[in-house]
């Protein structure tokens, strides 16, 4: 009897925590999203405010900022290469979120597959981090007898190889934010490749391409770590 009453009153609350915490689950997945999201719209207006504001040349705020010294004949300003800045910021976010993940997974025994992918999103997200940060495609390497084309190749073929891991994302739901990252970043490259000028315009567009682009990649890598976190 004591047995019954028990099975009757505790499976009924059993089953109530597992739908609160499937609920909570949710709740906290949804206001991620919504937070990715502003995320990336705040991106996209402060790439939209420093092309078309007339403070100053777009250029210099895109530029990094010995580049836009250079460039200006003047060293310095402030606002030089603010956009640059805050762009290597967001791959060493992207970089930490994905790989303090991975560890997480990893030390918790968490499956194979999904810690190496956010293992190798993350790597790829501090080798993108140092470019940006030490010029390497543009100028370092490129001094050492290694073409540019060369070193944008090697990017693309990562992330081509990251693409295909995860294909199963990238155009599903949960795959917006990655798949709105390659688009921007690929156009970037590509007004890079065809282009390359120093044209006010020109540093604009790609370099404005390219910085929503690497908010809308921390985005996906901040969803994907609390689903694989918390959730996994």
């Amino acid at each position: 009897m004591t047995q019954q009453v028990w099975m009757g009153r505790g499976r009924p609350d059993a089953l109530t925590g597992v739908a609160q915490q499937v609920g909570r689950g949710r709740l906290t997945r949804s206001r991620v999203r919504i937070g990715s999201t502003v995320l990336v719209a705040l991106a996209a207006l402060a790439a939209l405010t420093a092309t078309f504001q007339t403070y100053a040349d777009p250029r210099l705020l895109f530029m990094d900022v010995i580049a836009g010294a250079q460039a200006s004949g003047y060293c310095c300003r402030g606002y030089y290469g603010v956009m640059s800045n805050m762009g290597a910021i967001g791959w060493a976010l992207a970089a930490g979120v994905a790989l303090f993940a991975a560890l997480c997974l990893w030390a918790r025994g968490g499956a194979q597959p999904d810690w190496l992918l956010l293992g190798f999103g993350g790597v790829l997200s501090l080798a993108l981090c140092l470019d940006d940060l030490l010029l390497l495609h543009e100028s370092i390497l490129p001094g050492w007898g290694v073409p540019q084309v060369v070193v944008l190749g090697g990017y693309a073929l990562a992330g081509l190889a990251y693409a295909f891991a995860q294909r199963r994302r990238l155009f599903s739901r949960d795959g917006g934010f990655l798949l709105l990252a390659f688009l921007l970043l690929g156009g970037s490259m590509a007004v890079d490749v065809l282009l390359h000028s120093t044209q006010s315009w020109v540093v604009a567009a790609e370099d404005g391409l390219k910085f929503v682009g690497i908010y809308a990649w921390l985005a996906f890598h901040i969803d994907l770590a609390q689903r694989a976190v918390l959730e996994g």
